[in-house]
Formats: structure tokens, C-alpha cells, sequence
């Protein structure tokens, strides 16, 4: 038989039409085409697996080069192929190792077409074939090519490869793969089959009824043991950001469970049991891996009659295996009838307004054709409340959006959703309204509460902020996949250079083109991001990724370089700046862990008066190596060093700590942190300051909290801090230091007396009892501690700052504050002052308020100042006359 198909072959380029087959090639009494090895080695050997499908004695040998990623093996005829009829290519593959293989063809003038298959099985004849009946009228192509291991530099693995044949495509010509389809046993076959393939075979369909009625479906026969797998294979990383919910038709013989299983990649393997019970009929089963959005499993695989030993010869059978969108639940509320129980915010109708019950929709049109909607009428309050009981607790952990369908008076801006949580309080999101007397679908992603599994009740403010008793209809209160973008609203930060999700502020230069966004390889406690960088190393050791900020990187402030990164192996790390005319500064590191995300800090403070442009990071820097290696990173940031003088003062953004959390604050809860204009600057000469509302319904340790954006250092002999408070009344004051770095241990309540009601107070917290060089990344604050007010109260805070530092340097220059004359400026020892004969004394500061050094100067009109001993970088003079700051500078020491 096989020397019948090379006569055949010895005519294939009659027209197409004469053969309902064509075969190209068979190597039985040598090469019919002529192939070309351009990069490794081609011969024609015996076969040395003649068993299975291919039991040939002769087949074709390709051994790759091991020098590029796409070694090419090639055979080019004078003669175009004809692909009008005969377009469905198969070949026969013997392979060493699980890898892939790219079929293309190609000729002059013409779109080149291909295809790749995963080769899911090593060390088995398997013939796979490649559908090109989309292309049948492409009438230039000579050159038959393959690339075995595509995209893999170092393989230098032989392949076999036989019986190249070409057919008419059938009925399922023309057919577009849908990716998510993985197998629906007819025309949209996608599935590569590893373990397993041997015994699924695409049969007639026993049972065409109820849900399926396909022709076409698989036929598996489960082999003796526990736990027989069929594995579908991808070889690379299966999206599953969207379409994670794995399902599949089934007819089981018997009763018992069904294994899903993700597994591959670095991501641990995900297992779920489905327990049929329905036998000898067509059910559909599926598995939610909505919670591995972000993995990169690399296979589905499955088990019938999982874990339990029989001794086999049972016979399943199954069709449109496929991944789908997670099925979204029915809704909590559609009127239809009314399913949640509705009133106004503590019973109140005068403030929080009524619920007018489930009237006949007033406007059946648009996105809401519903028969039944909800009626509400706002109260008289800004924030009228309308609450909904919900049956049962509300479970966000893989559902993480509510959307609700409004129909608004016209005038009307936002509306405000709110879950109560009996254990975490309540949450909210707000959405803007972009029409209004019509209806609108309003999606509340509540995403960063998805941890929160106890909601017991929704709340509507409808047009917060409003007061009036305009009336709101709304209707279909549903739970879903989230569809709002995870980067609306984001403001860019152009600190940070990149965080692979919505800050991607930074400029690439070299590198960009080895740089990919993945979903996370290893999500953990150290890395919880959904979205990294893959950072694919070429094999030189000096290749690097550069960011290019296009000018001088200004690192007066925020001089430390911070990212996160995944190393597979112990290399060097090399972090440079470079460009501009300063000389190029190199700090080198090691990765911390393997396999594990680390964190690493590299301080540039001493080159902050420098005019670098570029910065560089080597991995696995100056040494030299065989293979691609791939690193991940994320959160690429320039941020500021640990804070060792001024915390916060809210007349410089630079400098203002206002992201304050409220605890225990009774109504205020959720109350947004506000900065004011200052109400009294006897005492306290800033603009302004920040406010603390404590609630008449608090608890009497309510307070607030916030994370700066660096660890709050406490040096030895200058453990103290210090801030400004007004409060209309003498009270205590607590604040605590807390979320200490390096085991070291919270502050405990620290309190100290405000005594001067209704005027600023700058009062001084001491921590001498906690550890030199302590760092803490949060600070906590109880203004009136112990007490409850009898009404909600306002109280002002100011220019927080640690022992010695100031704040008012390093806020807005005031009128009355002069600029002094400095010279040379940059320095690199003596500065010169000028115009100081009214100044008593000058201090000078680094950029984050230390006090670093203080001179008398005695009304000198030329005072020259010695700063040889300082470090290089920027620095803040303040002079002082005999009523206080009087006049500044800055200027750079070299």
C-alpha cells in the first residue's frame, strides 16, 4: 500500500480534481519533494517506531539546529499547489518530547497561510491535521515548510515526520476555529489530546435527544484503575479571564463523580468533583475556575468515574466541551414579584424618603422591557436612604459586580449603592448617570471588597448630596461577572513607572520588545496582583530593560527605586542610571528567594542633585547564557526613603499624609477625609489643614488611620512626634504607631493632653521606648479619646513631624517669606549667603525635613556657610529673624 501512495505521489501535480487525494509525500524509495534544511539536518531513515499508525518502513528525520528559536526546514516546488479542492493537510509526527509543531505554506506575491498543533504526546506516531479549505482559492504557493519546537533557540531534538497528504475539507470547510470551543466532536475540533487520545474516538451519536442532538459526539472507554485521565493540552497558558467556566454534555453509564482539573504552568493544580446521578441520558456539567483568572494552568483534564477503582469497560460519551463566561445568577430583585424586603433608613419616611412598591414600568423601553419595576421617592435628606434585606448573605469572592437598572428624573448626577456587612460595616461604590428619563444599567464593581462573603443588605442613595423629593424607579438588582474597567478613574502616578495593570506611566527603551503583561505565575501575600511583567532575557549578559524618561529623572525626593521581582535562580541583579552628563552610577544585588516574589530597594538619595535620564536594570547581569530566561516583575516605582522629619503638612501635595480611614465613628463611618481651609490661623499660620469628624454615635476610642507612602523612622534620640491640634474642647489625644517593619512592635495608645480649647496646640507624642531605627507604616489617631461628643464635632490637625524636622519649609513659599541670594550653587563646600544681616540663625534640611544642620548667624550681611560635610544631593535653607521664619533657599551639594 505505501509504495501505491508514492506512484500516486509521483503525479501530484496533476490537476486536483483527477484525485480525491493528493500525497505530497511518503519517503518510501526517497524524498518526493525536495527538502531543504536551512538550519539544522534532513534525512530519509528507517523507521524506528514502525508501530501504531505508522507502520512504514521509511521515514523523513529533522534535527534541529540549536542555534534559533525558528529553525527552518523547507521544500520548494516549481509547480503552485492546488488547493482548490484538496486543502485539509495531514502529516504524520513522531516526537521526543511534548512540544509543538508550525506548518506553512508560502510562495512569491502571495499571503503565506499556517498552522500549529500541539504534539501533546511524546514517543507515538500521531497524525495531525491542518485545515486550509479558507484559503482554497490562493493559488501561488511553493513552499512547503515546518518548524518543529517553534520559538525554542536551544532544541537540538530530531523529529520524524511522514505521509504529508492533502484532501478535500468537507463539510466543515471554511470553518473559523472558535477558541473557546474546545471539542464538539464535528467541526470545531480544537482540542489537542494528550493522555487519553488513544481512546477517544469521534462516533455516531448514540442517543440524539433531549439536550443534544448532535451527529457527532466523543466516545471514551474508561480503562481499568481510580483515576484514568483525558487531558487536553494548550502548551502554553490557557486564558481564562473571561471564559473560565469549563463545561461539557455528558451520557454516563453509571452514576458517580466527574474531575475537572487544571493543572500545568506554574500555578498549583485546581481540582473540582461534579457528582452525577442522572445515568444512560444527555446532561450538561461544568466547573467554576472563575477563582483562577489570573493562573497559567497549561491543561484541562478530566476523570470519569473519578477515585474509584473499577475494572473498566465502561463507556462514556461526551460532546461541546467548551469554556464559557461564568452563568451569571438570577437576580436578587426584578419585581417580578417583589423578592426583597424595602424601606426607608432607620423607618424613617420624612428623611429617607418612601418605597412606593412594585409599580407597572412607566417607560417599557431601552435596556428595561420588564413589566414590574420599584418606585422610590427621595426624603428630605441629602443622603436619603432607601435599604433592601437580602435573603441571604451575598457572596462576592467570585461575582464581584451588582448592576441595577435606573430610570432618573431629569437633573439628576449619581446614584450610590452600599452593602452592610453585620462583621466589616458598609461598603460602597458610586456610578455617574449618562442619561437620564430613560432607563440605564448601572454596574457597581465591588471588586476590592471580594473578600467579604457576609452581606445581608443593599442600600440606594439615589443623587447623592441632593436634597428634594424627586422620585427614582429602578429594577433588575442582579450579581455578576465584573464588566466595569479595573482603570477607570485612575489618576496617573508618574512615580510609578509601571505596574502592569492601570499605572503603566513609564517610557520603554531597550527591552521593550522582551517585555510581555501576563496574568500572575505565582499570586501570594507578597504579590497579589492580577497583571505582572514577563521579562524574557536574551542570552547576552548585558541585555537590559531601560526606562527613558526623556530629561533628568528628578530625585530630590523620591529616590528610591523599588520593585518587585520572580527569579527562577540565584543571578545578579544590576540597577544603573545612566544618560544625561552625570557620570553613570551602578548598585548591585542578588536575588533574595527563588520562586518566590521578593521585594528590592535601591536608594539613589546620594546622586539626587545628578542628571541622569535613563534607568536600567540587568538581570542576571554580566553573565552570559544559553537559554531565554524568563523573569517576572511588577510595581515599578520610584518612592521616597523612610520619613525621618516632615510627616505631612496639607500645603505642599508633596508632603500631605490623606488617605485617613475612620474607625469606630459611628454615622461618620464612611465619611470621605476632607482638608479645609485653616479657621484660625493664630497659632497655626498655614492655609491648610486636615479635618477629623467624630461622630455623636461613635465609640469612644473613634478615630483614624492612614499608610504613608514610606515607613515613619524613628532614629535614636529622635523618637518624638509631633503635631498641631484645634478641638473645641481640653480632651486627650492618642497617637499610635503601628504596622512596624521587622518585627518591630506597636505603640500601644500614647497619649498626651490638649489644653487649650478652641486654639492650636502643638502637642508631642514620645516613643523612647521603642526600638532605635524603628519603622512603622502606619500611623493612628484618636482625637478624644475616652469620651463620646454630645453632637458630631470638627476638629483640625497640622504638620505631623518626627523630633527636630519641620514642615513649613518645605510648603508654599509665602509673600512674607523672602528668597535668600546663595552662591556657588551647586556647591561643593563653602555657600555663600547674602542679605542676611536681619537673620538671628539658619537651619538647613534635607528634602524629607531633617534637620541636618543649624548656624548663628548674628545679623551678618554676608555669612559663609560650610557644607563640605554634607552629602551630596538637595537641600532647604530656612533663616530666622527674632519673629520667626524669616526667609529660604535651596541649593545643591555636589
Amino acid at each position: 500500500m505505501k509504495r501505491l501512495l508514492f506512484w500516486i505521489a509521483a503525479f501530484i501535480w496533476l490537476p486536483a480534481t483527477t484525485y480525491s487525494q493528493v500525497v505530497y509525500e511518503t519517503f518510501e524509495t526517497g524524498p518526493a519533494l525536495p527538502w531543504n534544511a536551512l538550519d539544522g539536518a534532513f534525512d530519509v531513515v528507517a523507521n524506528p517506531f514502525p508501530t501504531g499508525l505508522n507502520t512504514s518502513d521509511s521515514v523523513g528525520s529533522y534535527t534541529k539546529a540549536g542555534t534559533t528559536g525558528y529553525s527552518l526546514l523547507l521544500a520548494e516546488v516549481t509547480t503552485p499547489l492546488d488547493l482548490s479542492v484538496n486543502n485539509q493537510f495531514k502529516v504524520m509526527i513522531y516526537a521526543a518530547v511534548p512540544t509543538q509543531v508550525l506548518f506553512k505554506l508560502e510562495g512569491p506575491g502571495v499571503p503565506a497561510i499556517e498552522g500549529i498543533k500541539n504534539i501533546a504526546t511524546a514517543g507515538v506516531w500521531r497524525e495531525y491535521t491542518f485545515d486550509f479549505s479558507a484559503q482554497a482559492g490562493n493559488t501561488g504557493l511553493t513552499k512547503v515548510i515546518f518548524f518543529f519546537d517553534p520559538g525554542v533557540t536551544t532544541s537540538t531534538d530530531s523529529y520524524l515526520f511522514d505521509n504529508i497528504s492533502a484532501g478535500p475539507a468537507g463539510p466543515c470547510a471554511g470553518t473559523v476555529p472558535v477558541a473557546t470551543m474546545i471539542d464538539n466532536f464535528e467541526c470545531q475540533r480544537n482540542a489537542s489530546y494528550g493522555v487519553g487520545w488513544d481512546i477517544l474516538e469521534t462516533v455516531t451519536n448514540p442517543d440524539p435527544s433531549g439536550i443534544n442532538t448532535s451527529s457527532g459526539v466523543g466516545k471514551y472507554t474508561n480503562p481499568a484503575g481510580s483515576f484514568n485521565a483525558l487531558v487536553i493540552d494548550y502548551n502554553s497558558a490557557i486564558d481564562l479571564s473571561v471564559n473560565n467556566y469549563v463545561t461539557a454534555k455528558v451520557w454516563c453509564p453509571i452514576a458517580g463523580p466527574v474531575l475537572f482539573k487544571l493543572e500545568g504552568g506554574v500555578s498549583p493544580a485546581k481540582e473540582i468533583f461534579v457528582q452525577v446521578t442522572q445515568t444512560s441520558q444527555w446532561i450538561e456539567i461544568g466547573a467554576d475556575f472563575s477563582d483562577q483568572a489570573a493562573a497559567n494552568h497549561k491543561r484541562i483534564v478530566l476523570f470519569f468515574n473519578a477515585g474509584v477503582n473499577s475494572p473498566g469497560g465502561d463507556v462514556y460519551y461526551l460532546d461541546d466541551i467548551q469554556r464559557i463566561p461564568k452563568p451569571q445568577p438570577g437576580p436578587l430583585e426584578d419585581f417580578e414579584p417583589t423578592k426583597l424586603a424595602w424601606f426607608p433608613l432607620n423607618g424613617d419616611n420624612a428623611l429617607n424618603g418612601t418605597f412606593n412598591g412594585a409599580i407597572a414600568n412607566p417607560d417599557k423601553s431601552g435596556v428595561n422591557l420588564t413589566d414590574s419595576v420599584g418606585s422610590y421617592t427621595k426624603g428630605s435628606s441629602a443622603l436619603s436612604t432607601l435599604v433592601g434585606i437580602l435573603p441571604a448573605a451575598l457572596d462576592l469572592s467570585s461575582l464581584t459586580q451588582v448592576n441595577l437598572d435606573v430610570w432618573a428624573p431629569a437633573g439628576a448626577l449619581k446614584v450610590t449603592m452600599q452593602l452592610s456587612s453585620p462583621t466589616q460595616g458598609v461598603k460602597q461604590v458610586e456610578r455617574t448617570l449618562t442619561t437620564t428619563q430613560a432607563w440605564e444599567t448601572l454596574a457597581f464593581d465591588f471588586q476590592a471588597f471580594n473578600a467579604i462573603t457576609d452581606f445581608d443588605q443593599v442600600q440606594l442613595i439615589f443623587d447623592p448630596g441632593v436634597a428634594g423629593v424627586a422620585t427614582f424607579y429602578f429594577d433588575n438588582l442582579r450579581q455578576g461577572s465584573s464588566t466595569v474597567d479595573p482603570c477607570e478613574g485612575t489618576v496617573a502616578n508618574p512615580r510609578i513607572l509601571d505596574d502592569f495593570e492601570c499605572q503603566r506611566n513609564g517610557t520603554y527603551g531597550a527591552g521593550i520588545n522582551d517585555l510581555s503583561v501576563i496574568n500572575n505565575p505565582d499570586i501570594s501575600p507578597a504579590n497579589s496582583s492580577l497583571k505582572v511583567g514577563q521579562y524574557n532575557d536574551p542570552t547576552d549578559e548585558w541585555s537590559a530593560l531601560v526606562y527613558d524618561f526623556g530629561g533628568p529623572i528628578d530625585l530630590s525626593i523620591f529616590n528610591q527605586v523599588k520593585v518587585k521581582i520572580w527569579s527562577a535562580g540565584l543571578v545578579p541583579l544590576l540597577f544603573k542610571l545612566e544618560g544625561g552628563t552625570s557620570p553613570a552610577v551602578e548598585v548591585s544585588q542578588t536575588v533574595a528567594t527563588v520562586n518566590s516574589w521578593q521585594s528590592y530597594n535601591v536608594d539613589f538619595s546620594a546622586h539626587a542633585a545628578e542628571n541622569h535620564t535613563r534607568l536600567v536594570i540587568f538581570f542576571n547581569a554580566g553573565v552570559a547564557h544559553s537559554t531565554n530566561d524568563v523573569y517576572y516583575l511588577d510595581d515599578v516605582t520610584l518612592a521616597r526613603a523612610a520619613y525621618v522629619g516632615c510627616v505631612s503638612t496639607y500645603e505642599n501635595s508633596t508632603f500631605s499624609l490623606k488617605g485617613w480611614r475612620y474607625f469606630a465613628n459611628g454615622s461618620l463611618e464612611n465619611e470621605p477625609f476632607t482638608v479645609v481651609a485653616n479657621p484660625d490661623q493664630v497659632g497655626n499660620a498655614s492655609d491648610s489643614v486636615g479635618v477629623f469628624l467624630e461622630a455623636a454615635d461613635g465609640e469612644t476610642f473613634a478615630g483614624m488611620y492612614a499608610d504613608p507612602d514610606a515607613p515613619i523612622s524613628l532614629l535614636p534620640g529622635k523618637k518624638t512626634v509631633r503635631m498641631k491640634v484645634w478641638a473645641p474642647r481640653a480632651t486627650q489625644m492618642v497617637m499610635k504607631m503601628e504596622g512596624g517593619q521587622n518585627g518591630a512592635p506597636n505603640s500601644g495608645d500614647v497619649s498626651v493632653n490638649y489644653t487649650t480649647a478652641n486654639a492650636w496646640q502643638e502637642l508631642t507624642w514620645d516613643y523612647s521606648f521603642l526600638p532605635d531605627n524603628s519603622l512603622y507604616n502606619r500611623i493612628t489617631l484618636i482625637l478624644g479619646f475616652g469620651e463620646i461628643p454630645t453632637a458630631n464635632t470638627t476638629i483640625y490637625f497640622d504638620d505631623i513631624v518626627v523630633a527636630d524636622g519641620v514642615c513649613g519649609t518645605t510648603g508654599i513659599d509665602r509673600e512674607e517669606i523672602k528668597q535668600l541670594l546663595v552662591y556657588p550653587n551647586p556647591t561643593n563646600s563653602q555657600l555663600i549667603l547674602e542679605g542676611a544681616s536681619d537673620l538671628i540663625r539658619a537651619d538647613v534640611f534635607n528634602t524629607m525635613g531633617m534637620k541636618v544642620m543649624s548656624v548663628n548667624i548674628n545679623h551678618a550681611e554676608v555669612y559663609t556657610l560650610n557644607v563640605s560635610n554634607l552629602p551630596a544631593g538637595m537641600y532647604i535653607l530656612t533663616g530666622y529673624n527674632k519673629n520667626g521664619l524669616a526667609a529660604n533657599a535651596r541649593f545643591v551639594k555636589q
